[in-house]
């Protein structure tokens, strides 16, 4: 029992990183030598996350668990980017925000094409494991 609740902690981690990384993707690349390196450190420690969640549980179901953690990451942060950009769309909020506080947020491409890559890896894995269930070899 304790087993399956830290390891299901520790794959709530590793979507905490997913997420993470999927949100940084949109920061500016003024300074890519520090956001790649900063990526590169928060990847590592997503793996280790979704490593040791995954070992707790015997790797049993690992395409399901690791498809189900990149596809809740990425849709966590898709609806976040769709929100704030609602909210900074707005001529009333901007107003309260101080000037270019909002350009930090301009790596679009790159955030967008980060986003689709883990979402259509996640849809793979859970396909995988459902066609893997359904024809036991």
């Amino acid at each position: 029992m304790m087993r399956k609740f830290f390891s299901i902690v520790c794959k709530s981690l590793a979507g905490m990183f997913v997420y993470l990384i999927t949100l940084f993707a949109f920061l500016a690349e003024q300074q890519s030598d520090g956001k790649l390196a900063m990526l590169a450190v928060i990847a590592a420690c997503g793996i280790v996350a979704m490593l040791a969640g995954l070992a707790l549980s015997g790797f049993a179901q690992w395409r399901r668990d690791t498809g189900i953690v990149l596809l809740a990451a990425t849709g966590f942060t898709a609806f976040l980017v769709l929100c704030m950009a609602c909210v900074f769309s707005s001529d009333e909020v901007m107003k309260f925000m101080p000037p270019g506080s909002v350009d930090m947020f301009d790596s679009y491409l790159t955030g967008v094409a980060v986003l689709l890559g883990f979402a259509v890896l996640g849809g793979w894995l859970l396909r995988q494991a459902r066609s893997r269930s359904a024809n036991p070899a």
